[in-house]
């Protein structure tokens, strides 16, 4: 029985990267360094026959996809997903990174570890300090975050296994360009020895197979 093989890509370094600052749902254009770590991971993938290519609707994630799928020898369709938006900061966007996030993700995670909160609310409850924090209220919560997410997620899963039938191949490649936080807790989420204090790099990505209902992390921060 074949398998079904994501390839999780963060977008390339944007300008509100460089400077330090929160984005989310607001968007600013990727750097010339982050074109060129970009071009190194579509060269990796260029070896990778994608199937099917999705990305977050945000622009510096669909720049970074059309840079992946230009090296592929087929013409495939870059598919924008609104359910891959970055996680939305609300009153946070725009601020300094360290304002938002005093303590890294790492940071809060082994705090909960030595606290002996269980892995399971993690997420939650990183997501749960940031709504705590925006005075205006209008940051994303977890039930909303991970809805989306796993909304779309299914969808692409069913595309997946249609595409499966339709070609009669046994292996799927599929490409997901999106954002740190709904890679990293996603990828928390559905695999239990998952590391959640290591981000996901700009311009790299984490290959991950889906065989007989569970997911295999093969390769993680590649370019």
């Amino acid at each position: 029985m074949g398998a079904i093989h994501y390839y999780f890509v963060r977008h390339g370094e944007t300008t509100a990267n460089a400077d330090h600052k929160i984005q989310g749902w607001s968007d600013s254009p990727v750097t010339r360094v982050g074109m060129r770590v970009v071009d190194q991971a579509a060269e990796t993938l260029s070896n990778v026959n994608f199937h099917l290519a999705y990305t977050s609707d945000l622009d510096r994630c669909i720049e970074t996809g059309e840079r992946i799928l230009s090296k592929q020898e087929n013409d495939i369709q870059l598919f924008p997903i609104e359910g891959f938006r970055e996680y939305n900061f609300g009153g946070l966007e725009d601020q300094d990174v360290e304002k938002v996030w005093p303590k890294s993700i790492a940071q809060l995670v082994e705090e909960m570890r030595q606290n002996q909160i269980p892995s399971t609310q993690f997420v939650p409850l990183i997501i749960e300090n940031l709504v705590d924090r925006d005075e205006e209220g209008d940051s994303e919560d977890f039930i909303t975050f991970w809805d989306r997410i796993e909304e779309a997620m299914l969808e692409i899963h069913d595309d997946a296994l249609e595409a499966r039938m339709e070609t009669q191949q046994a292996n799927i490649n599929v490409l997901i360009v999106s954002h740190d936080m709904p890679i990293r807790f996603f990828l928390h989420e559905v695999l239990a020895e998952f590391d959640l204090t290591e981000p996901l790099d700009y311009g790299h990505f984490a290959h991950v197979v889906y065989h007989k209902g569970a997911y295999d992390l093969k390769e993680f921060n590649a370019i």
